[in-house]
C-alpha cells in the first residue's frame, strides 16, 4: 500500500511501503501560488531564474514603486514557499517604460527600456544593469538626433559577462523598420550594433546563445513569407554576420515570441499564428534543425485562441512551453503550460491555470531533479490589474490544495506553411551612444497567496 503524510515544512514525505519493508522514500516539493503586486495597475514578468543557492529571481516591472511611469523591479524569492526575501526598483531617471530583462549569472539583472519624448517619432532606448543587490553597475543609452525610435525587448549574457540585446529600430512609424541588435562587453560598452532588414517591418522578440559561439534570434518580419507577418529566425555568428534566415507562416500575421537552443543544437520557437488555425488566433510552437529547416510545427487545435510567450527546454531535453487561451465555458484567459515532445511535437501532458481576469503566461522555469516547475505570468489574482502571478508546481505539475487548476485536453494539427529562405541585409546601426542618469529605489511588493 502508499501511505501519505503531509508536513508543514517545505517538503511532503511521501513514504511507500512493500511488505514489511521500506521500499522507497520520494521527496515531493511543496507547492505554492501567489501573486505580487502593489497600490497601482501594472506589473508584469519578463524573466525568472534560479540561483545556485535554491533562491528564485525575479526580473519585471512595476508602477507601483519608485516612478515615474514603470520602474525595473527586482525581487528574491524563497523556492520552497514564495516568500519575499529581498525587492527593489531602478530605472532610468525619466522612468518612462520598462520592455524587458534578463536575469544575469550573478543574480543580478539588465533592463531594457525607453524613454518616450515623442509617442510617433522620438524613443530613447536604454540599459540598466543591476547587481544581486539592485545597485545600478552601468547603464547605457541610444539615441539619434531629431525623429528615431528604438526599442529593445530581450538579451542574452555570454560566459564572461557581456550581453546581446535584440529589439527594432525605425525613423518613424512606418517603414523601414529593420530590427536591430547590440552586442556589449561586461561593462556595457557597445562592441557592435547592426540593423537587419528587407525594406518592411522588422522585429527581434527573443535571442538565444548557440553552442557554437553564435546566436539565434526570432520575431516577426513582413518583408518576406507568404503574408502580412510571417515568425522570422535568423542565426548570426559572433560578430553579428547573417549565417541563415527564414521564415515561416501564411496569409495572415504569424509571429515567433520565444527561441530556445535545443541539446542536437537545433530550436524551439514559440509563438502564434493567425493564418493556420480557424480561431484566427492560437499558440504555435516550431522545431528547426541546427540550419533552419523545419522538422514540425504545431499549432493547438479545438477551436482555442491563444499564444505562446515563453518556452524552454526541459532537464529530460524536451520542450515546456506557456502562454494563454480561451476556449467555450471560461469567462477569460487561462495561463496554459505544456510539455511538448522534442522528436515530433506531441503533447506529453498539459495545464490550464485559472485566475479571477485575463491571464497569460510568460516565463517557466524546469527546476533541478524533480522539482518540478516555477510558471510566471501576468494578472492572476487579487490586485486591481496585472499583478505577477507564480506558481511552483511538483514534479507531476501538481499543485497541492489548489482549486485553479484543471487538465485540458487540447490537441495539435500541422496544416501547411510557406517557408521561405530571405536576403535581408546588414548594415551598421544608426543609433548614437548617450549617457543615461539611473535612479533606484525601494519596493514593497503585496503579496496575495493563492495555494502553499
Amino acid at each position: 500500500m502508499r501511505v501519505h503524510l503531509q508536513f508543514t515544512a517545505t517538503w511532503l514525505a511521501v513514504i511507500a511501503l512493500a511488505g514489511v519493508g521500506l521500499a522507497q522514500i520520494q521527496l515531493v516539493p511543496r507547492t505554492w501560488s501567489r501573486t505580487y503586486g502593489g497600490s497601482l495597475a501594472e506589473q508584469g514578468l519578463y524573466d525568472l531564474r534560479q540561483t545556485p543557492e535554491g533562491r528564485l529571481v525575479v526580473a519585471g516591472y512595476t508602477s507601483s514603486f519608485g516612478g515615474p511611469g514603470q520602474s525595473n523591479w527586482l525581487l528574491k524569492l524563497a523556492t520552497g514557499s514564495g516568500d519575499v526575501l529581498f525587492d527593489r526598483v531602478s530605472g532610468s531617471t525619466q522612468g518612462d517604460v520598462t520592455d524587458g530583462a534578463s536575469i544575469a549569472a550573478d543574480g543580478g539583472a539588465l533592463f531594457l527600456g525607453r524613454d518616450v519624448i515623442d509617442l510617433f517619432i522620438k524613443h530613447d532606448a536604454w540599459l540598466v544593469r543591476v547587481d544581486p543587490s539592485g545597485d545600478v553597475v552601468w547603464t547605457q543609452g541610444f539615441t539619434r538626433p531629431g525623429a528615431g525610435r528604438h526599442f529593445l525587448f530581450d538579451a542574452a549574457e555570454l560566459a564572461d559577462g557581456s550581453w546581446i540585446a535584440v529589439g527594432a529600430t525605425s525613423l518613424y512609424d512606418y517603414p523601414p523598420q529593420p530590427a536591430w541588435i547590440v552586442r556589449l562587453t561586461s561593462g556595457g560598452v557597445p562592441l557592435w550594433h547592426y540593423e537587419y532588414g528587407g525594406g518592411g517591418a522588422e522585429s527581434a522578440r527573443s535571442a538565444a546563445l548557440t553552442s557554437d559561439g553564435g546566436f539565434a534570434v526570432a520575431g516577426a518580419t513582413v518583408s518576406s513569407g507568404a503574408g502580412s507577418d510571417d515568425a522570422w529566425v535568423m542565426k548570426i555568428d559572433a560578430n553579428g554576420k547573417i549565417q541563415w534566415q527564414k521564415t515561416f507562416g501564411g496569409i495572415d500575421a504569424d509571429q515567433a515570441e520565444e527561441i530556445v537552443e535545443l541539446g542536437d543544437g537545433g530550436f524551439a520557437v514559440a509563438g502564434f499564428t493567425n493564418s493556420l488555425t480557424p480561431s484566427g488566433h492560437a499558440p504555435w510552437i516550431l522545431r528547426l534543425d541546427s540550419h533552419g529547416a523545419l522538422l514540425w510545427h504545431k499549432v493547438v487545435a479545438n477551436g482555442v485562441w491563444g499564444d505562446l510567450g515563453g518556452a524552454e527546454r526541459t532537464n529530460d531535453g524536451q520542450i515546456i512551453v506557456v502562454g494563454r487561451v480561451s476556449e467555450p465555458g471560461f469567462a477569460t484567459n487561462d495561463l496554459w503550460c505544456a510539455k511538448i515532445s522534442a522528436a515530433d511535437g506531441s503533447i506529453l501532458w498539459q495545464r490550464a491555470y485559472e485566475g479571477d481576469t485575463g491571464d497569460f503566461g510568460s516565463v517557466v522555469l524546469p527546476l533541478a531533479g524533480a522539482g518540478g516547475f516555477v510558471v510566471g505570468g501576468t494578472w492572476g489574482w487579487g490586485f486591481a490589474e496585472e499583478s505577477i502571478w507564480l506558481q511552483r508546481t511538483a514534479g507531476r505539475r501538481e499543485l497541492f490544495g489548489c482549486d485553479h487548476v484543471r487538465t485540458p485536453s487540447f490537441t495539435t494539427i500541422s496544416p501547411p506553411i510557406t517557408v521561405q529562405s530571405t536576403a535581408f541585409h546588414r548594415a551598421p546601426g544608426g543609433a548614437l551612444i548617450q549617457a543615461v542618469g539611473a535612479q533606484v529605489a525601494p519596493s514593497q511588493a503585496q503579496v496575495i497567496v493563492r495555494c502553499h
